[in-house]
Order: structure tokens, then C-alpha cells, then sequence
């Protein structure tokens, strides 16, 4: 760490005028895709297909099944936003019930009906058009939806009956249902002679385990009412072909009276070789017997998680030591093969009973795919796990052969598309013989994003090898070192072990700061300080596919301010109606150049923790973040008696400098530059993106928007605004209670010229602006070792 690079980041907190209430806007004008004179004809057409139902509900009635029946909407695709989403469920959710119980695909609603009178209801609020009296709610509503049919399940094609046969049944999002639905189930699959499992993946996802099952039985499976998928059940194993080396690496042993991180590995087995063993903690969990364990992957992992920095020459992570506790939780494929919800119970087991340890590494999937908008169960039930145990999995993104046949690479695997954990791709850390093989580029076997509903994976990369073909096509790699179980160095490349480079960094980060655990907190400031190596030359979205944020910095690099920059985190938790503006944003006044113009770098990354809803399909994530950062020129009174405005304060002039229509397309479109490791300016839209990240520079600004928004004298803002799907309003409203979302931001101003102390002005800025702020606690040991630098 450089000796100038010695001033903790900090943290400030809101005060409580910067928190405000969500003004209503005024009503708007109706859409130019609905067409009024569509919607009796729908009506009457809709109105028959639910009466069709309602000949359904007699004849299940007289068998005693109280089952409810499932429809699925097809809508709009222009009609998918959450204000015509309002207009659909007034048709369905009736009797103060949320029917609209999820998504399938990406524009396909789901609604249950569980009894005729509920159906008569929505018939009867479908009929309203034969009053002529047509609301805009009741047009919006019927026209936003192109077809209704009765739901049949999900079922894989080619379906191999050997193996283990997975079966998803609906949650209706009511618990008395859901019981009929699962005790009827199981009395089904006992009369029809199907064994069956019950499996644990998440509370709210309702999946069993068949074995043994014939075509006929499949059959029978089709008919039964409320199974939403049938499928195969996905088997995990470990490809692991290794070199040894000769080269010699010292063992490094714990400093005894000191203490050490630890870290879970979640994996097949840390064999007890010298460089590993006076690290390895005496617990373990396993759930395999010693003849059928293969240790090799999982020692490779361990010896990169601990000895990484050491084995290439380079300070990657910055980590100097590190407990490891073992938990072996799959098997030797070629001696005892596990499935998709064994390695889950196996996870949340070891996971469960050791949550005190809170970094875990998991460099296990699969070749499965993510899908483009259902997320994985597999990820659904990481998610969940991290959330009941309070703790962070890093996981690796996953290989493809695809380089193989000079293919394009496959997206992430399914349980790469966690939402709670880090997802870590791979990058070459030096270049090889293969023809497409660079240094600080993508590895040809690392897969590629976005993960389900465009949300960005994977998250960061890391140093985990190359492979390729050379002219001959011939395979070549240009692999990183680690151990075997014989204690040898070995050689290999996979994501599998660029994961741990990030888990270490996590795991020593989290043992220096000496702060309550927040794994949000984690993730925003390691994606917070990661850049992109100028041997990228791509452009933007290529690098968000590929490689996520960027390559992360050490352990220091991360904590620590120099005189001329400094980073300030905002932890909070924002509730549906309310939002943080920060009017006395502490921006330097000392950042104004010689023409009168600030100037310099700023980077904002924002991680929240969002509402998850498991039933929701492309909505798994239920809220989202918005950010503003800009410049403004004036405070100003506003007229509360208005009926949209809630707040007595507001700003003139205001204006998202984040926004990338502020800047240069020339400048903003350079791979080479100096900047292009580092700028990020991207907009998300509308889409619920978990981590958000800008990185600008404002020396790139159109002309005229540098004398409008940069010309002083200026104030600065900071806007953060919730946002909350439907469905989730919708669940709060009948539940009584408001939904709010965790975050983290952090900001890190930069003095491109270096002309002051940013750090000491901004500091007395918080001051003068009453903020309440602190610097990051930090292990006294690094304090002591601060203090003999300066």
C-alpha cells in the first residue's frame, strides 16, 4: 500500500430533513397502443374462457378437489409497466385476494382462482363494459391483455426416466392452499405408486424429488392440478484435470495469539497437506464417507484462496492468512453422483450449523444455462440460505468448452444467477500460445451475462487461467497455480478458481473492518473499487457481459483514501413513500478549475438488498433503487398546498450528472484512454438491477452542458428513490404492513488535478452541514502498522 494511500474511507448518515415523502404525479394520457374499440370484443371472449372455468370448478368440486385452478394472461408486452399492471389486477384480485399469484416467461401473468364466486366476480368485472360506462382503468386493464387460457404444466421435452425427475408445484401465496395443494399431491403420488421426496429449496418454493417414475406415470403427472413444472433433476459433478509442478513454495504457518478470518469451503474435500493443514479449523462438515471422495478440486480452491498471491508473484488480494473450515458437500461423480437438491441440502446444512463463519467460497455448478427470465431454483435457494444465515457465497460463474469449436460462449449457470451473492467470471493473466488468448482479457472458457431479466453477472472477475486453440488446433493453456493432495504445486485454469481470489478479498476485508457484518456492505465496496484492465478494449456493454464491474482491488487499496480523493458510504433502508435528498451534498468547492468550471472524477456504486419474491418469475427482484447525483443552482420554497406536492424544500436548476446524455459520445466511446479502465456510464432504465455503478468524469462533457451544469457558483444533491413492483404493494397493502429495501451507496470524489485536500475539505464540509460521520473502524493491529508509516 502506498505510504500516501493511509486515510480510512467514511461513513455519514442522512439527516432527517434529507428524508422526504413520494409525491404523487398527475394523471396521465392514455396510452397510444390501446385500442377502446378492442375491448368489448375481449371482454365478451375473456368472459367465456372464465365461464369454461367455472364447468372446471363443478366437476372438481364433486370430486372434492379444492385444488384452485391457474390461468395464465398473455400480455402486452407495452403493458408490462407497473402503472397498467394496477388496471389488471382491479379485474382479478377480487375480494381483497392477491390472484395474481406470479409470471411465467417474461409476459405471461399467472392468476389463481379458488373458488366460483371469486370467478363469478371476475366475470362480472369484465362485464362492466356492457354498461358503456368504460373507465380508464377498466379499458387499460381489459386491452393489456391479448389472450387467457387455462395453465398446463411446464414439462422438459425428452425426458430420460432413469434419472431423478423433478417436480415445482405453484405457490398460491396462501398458506391454507398451499397445505390442500401439498397433502393432495402426496396422496396422488401414493395412490398412483410414484415415490416421491419432499425437497427443501427455499420456504416458499414447493419441489419434490420423483425417482423411478415410468411414461404413464408422467402422464398422470400432467393432470394433476397445480404443478407448475416437470423436469429433469439436475446432477452436479467436478471436472478436474491437473498438472503438477516442481516448483517450491514455502509453507506459511499461523502466527501463534493472532487472529485470522475464516472461510467455508463449500466443495469436495481440502486434503491435509503442509501448506493447508495449520489453517484447516479441527470442525468440518461432511456428508460423504472417505471412499468416495475425490479432494482435489477442493484443495486446488483452498490452495488459490490462501496461497493465491504468493503462487503468482503479485499481491492480488492482499490477504496474509486464513482459517478454512471444510465442508465436503459433493462426491466423486464417478462414485456417487448427487443431484441438484442434495447439494442444496448438503449447502444450507453446513451453512446452518456454522453461521458464524461468514465469507464462503462455492465453486461448484453446473452446464445448465440460466434462463433468460426465470431465475434458477438452485440460485432462489442461495439467495435464501444467505439471507436466514446472515452470510456472503462467492460463486463462480461457470466454464463452457464452446473455444473448443470457435463457438460463442455460453451464458451463466443456472445458481450463478444468485441475487445475494458475488458472481466471479475469469480473466487470462498472461498470454499463451492460443490465437485468441491476450493478457488481462476474458478467458475463452468463462462464461458470459447478463444473467435472468437482463440483471448484470456475472458481478467481477478474477485471475483464473486461460485455455485455447493454437493453429493447429491443438488445446493450449496457460493455467494458475495452486496445490495437489499430495502437497505438489499443480496447474489448472476454470472460474472455479478465480473465485476465491474474490472470497479471500471479501473474507480479509470483512476481518479489518471492524464493523457489525453487512454483506451489502461487502459487495459495494469491493465492486466499488474494482476497474477494468486497459487491455479490454471493448466497449461497455462487451465488458458488463464478460467481466461484470471489473477486476477488484487488494484488501488496503479498499479501505484507504488518498489526500486528493475520498469515499463516503450511506447505509440505510428506504420504505415505499419515502426517498433521501441530500440538498448539502458536501461536494469540494476547491474542485473549480481556472475558467470557473468543477471538475474531476466521481464514482457511485449503489448495492441494494431487494424484496425477493420467489413466485414472480422475471420479477424475482420486487424492488429497485434509483440514483441522482448532480449539480443544482438554488434552494427553493414549494407550494404544499398543492396536491401532488408533499415537500416544503426543493432544489433549481437541478440535474442527474450521472445521466449519459451529458457527456461527449467521442470521449464516452474511447478504449484507450486513460479513463477507460475505470469510466462507467451506463443508464438502467427501467430495470431492477441489484448493483448499479457510474463512473464519470466530468471533464467529458458536451460544451453546452459544461457551462450549464458545471459553471459555478453550484450546490450538489444526492437522490436515492425506491421503487416497488406490484405485486409487492399489492402483498404490503392486504398484509398491512410497507415494504422497505437495505442499501448501500458508496461515493468516491476524485481531484483529477491534485490541487488540494479533498479528504480534509469534504470532512469539514460534513461538519458545517451537521452530517453525523465516522471513518471505518479498523483492526488495531493495521492501526499500529498505519501509525509506524507515517
Amino acid at each position: 500500500m502506498a505510504t500516501n494511500k493511509n486515510l480510512p474511507i467514511k461513513f455519514f448518515q442522512k439527516r432527517q430533513k434529507d428524508e422526504s415523502g413520494t409525491e404523487g404525479a398527475g394523471g396521465g394520457k392514455m396510452p397510444k397502443w390501446v385500442n377502446e374499440e378492442n375491448v368489448y370484443g375481449k371482454s365478451i371472449y375473456f368472459r367465456q374462457v372464465l365461464v369454461e372455468v367455472n364447468y372446471l370448478f363443478e366437476k372438481k368440486v364433486k370430486l372434492n378437489n379444492y385444488i384452485p385452478t391457474v390461468v395464465k394472461l398473455k400480455v402486452n408486452e407495452k403493458a408490462l409497466a407497473k402503472s397498467f399492471r394496477m388496471d389488471i389486477a382491479n379485474l382479478f384480485n377480487v375480494e381483497k385476494k392477491l390472484n395474481i399469484i406470479g409470471f411465467n416467461q417474461e409476459s405471461e401473468l399467472l392468476v389463481k382462482i379458488d373458488n366460483s364466486d371469486d370467478l363469478k366476480k371476475m366475470i362480472s368485472n369484465l362485464a362492466k363494459v356492457d354498461n358503456n360506462f368504460l373507465s380508464d382503468s377498466l379499458i387499460l386493464g381489459i386491452d393489456s391483455i391479448e389472450n387467457i387460457e387455462v395453465f398446463s404444466p411446464i414439462i422438459e421435452p425428452d425426458i430420460n426416466f432413469e434419472n431423478k425427475i423433478k417436480v415445482k408445484l405453484f405457490n398460491y401465496g396462501d398458506n391454507e392452499l398451499n397445505s390442500i395443494l401439498i397433502k393432495n399431491f402426496e396422496a396422488f403420488c401414493k395412490v398412483k405408486n410414484i415415490n416421491f421426496k419432499t425437497t427443501v429449496y427455499s420456504a416458499d418454493l414447493n419441489i419434490y424429488s420423483i425417482t423411478g417414475i415410468t411414461e404413464d406415470g408422467l402422464s398422470q403427472l400432467e393432470d394433476f392440478d397445480g404443478i407448475q413444472l416437470i423436469t429433469e433433476m439436475p446432477s452436479y459433478d467436478i471436472t478436474f484435470d491437473e498438472l503438477t509442478d516442481e516448483d517450491i513454495v514455502d509453507v506459511k504457518l499461523p502466527v501463534e495469539g493472532k487472529e485470522y478470518p475464516i472461510v467455508g469451503i463449500l466443495d469436495s474435500g481440502i486434503s491435509n497437506i503442509p501448506h493447508l493443514s495449520p489453517w484447516l479449523v479441527s470442525e468440518n462438515s461432511t456428508y460423504f464417507t472417505e471412499e468416495v471422495t475425490n479432494k482435489s478440486h477442493g484443495t486446488f480452491v483452498a490452495g488459490v484462496l490462501l496461497y493465491g498471491d504468493e503462487l503468482q508473484g503479485e499481491r492480488y488480494t492482499g490477504l496474509e492468512g486464513c482459517k478454512i473450515f471444510e465442508a465436503i458437500v459433493i462426491a466423486d461423480k464417478h462414485k456417487q453422483p448427487i443431484y441438484e437438491e442434495e447439494l442444496i441440502e448438503n449447502i444450507r446444512d453446513s451453512i446452518s450449523r456454522f453461521s458464524h463463519i461468514k465469507i464462503w467460497n462455492l465453486s461448484l455448478g453446473t452446464t445448465y444455462e440460466a434462463d433468460l427470465f426465470e431465475f434458477s431454483d438452485f440460485a432462489k435457494a442461495l439467495d435464501e440460505i444467505q439471507d436466514h444465515n446472515d452470510v456472503l457465497i462467492c460463486k463462480s460463474a461457470g466454464n463452457c468448452e464452446n473455444f473448443k469449436h470457435r463457438a460463442p460462449k455460453s451464458r451463466i449457470t443456472k445458481s450463478a444467477d444468485t441475487i445475494r451473492g458475488l458472481v466471479i467470471g475469469s480473466i487470462t493473466h498472461s498470454q499463451n500460445l492460443a490465437e485468441d488468448s491476450l493478457k488481462n482479457n476474458p478467458s475463452s472458457f468463462s462464461r458470459k451475462g447478463p444473467g435472468p431479466s437482463s440483471v448484470i453477472k456475472p458481478d467481477l472477475t478474477h485471475f483464473g487461467g486461460d485455455a485455447g486453440l493454437d493453429e493447429r488446433n491443438r488445446l493450449v493453456t496457460n493455467p494458475i497455480k495452486s496445490f495437489s493432495v499430495n502437497g505438489k504445486v499443480a496447474k489448472n485454469v476454470g472460474t472455479s478458481f478465480s473465485t476465491p481470489r474474490v472470497t479471500a478479498i471479501a473474507a480479509g476485508l470483512n476481518f479489518k473492518l471492524n464493523e457489525v457484518f453487512n454483506p451489502t456492505l461487502l459487495k459495494a465496496l469491493i465492486i466499488h473499487s474494482a476497474k477494468y484492465p486497459e487491455e479490454i478494449k471493448t466497449d461497455l456493454s462487451e465488458k458488463l457481459k464478460h467481466v461484470g464491474f471489473g477486476l477488484p482491488t487488494n484488501i488496503d487499496e479498499i479501505l484507504f483514501n488518498e489526500p486528493n480523493e475520498i469515499t463516503l458510504i450511506l447505509q440505510d433502508t428506504l420504505e415505499k413513500g419515502s426517498f433521501i435528498d441530500i440538498l448539502d451534498f458536501p461536494f469540494p468547492k476547491s474542485m473549480i478549475d481556472n475558467d470557473g468550471y468543477y471538475y474531476g472524477e466521481i464514482t457511485v456504486t449503489m448495492v441494494s438488498a431487494p424484496i425477493l419474491e420467489v413466485s414472480q418469475g422475471a420479477e424475482y427482484c420486487q424492488s429497485n433503487i434509483d440514483v441522482m447525483f448532480g449539480s443544482y443552482d438554488f434552494k427553493k420554497q414549494r407550494d404544499i398546498t398543492q396536491k401532488t406536492i408533499k415537500n416544503p424544500i426543493g432544489a433549481d436548476g437541478r440535474q442527474n450528472l450521472l445521466a449519459t446524455n451529458l457527456y461527449s459520445k467521442k470521449e464516452t466511446k474511447k478504449t484507450d484512454d486513460k479513463f477507460s479502465s475505470e469510466r462507467m456510464l451506463i443508464s438502467y432504465g427501467n430495470k431492477y438491477q441489484p448493483v448499479k455503478k457510474w463512473s464519470v468524469n466530468f471533464d467529458e462533457f458536451t460544451p453546452t452542458n459544461k457551462e450549464k451544469f458545471l459553471k459555478g457558483p453550484k450546490n450538489w444533491y444526492l437522490k436515492l428513490e425506491g421503487l416497488f413492483r406490484h405485486y409487492t404493494e399489492a402483498k404490503a397493502e392486504i398484509q398491512n404492513y410497507t415494504p422497505s429495501q437495505e442499501f448501500c451507496c458508496v461515493i468516491t470524489i476524485r481531484d483529477t488535478k491534485k490541487k488540494g485536500n479533498i479528504y480534509n475539505e469534504v470532512t469539514q464540509l460534513l461538519d458545517s452541514f451537521s452530517f453525523i460521520h465516522s471513518n471505518v473502524k479498523i483492526r488495531q493491529e493495521v492501526e499500529v502498522r498505519l501509525n509506524n508509516n507515517n
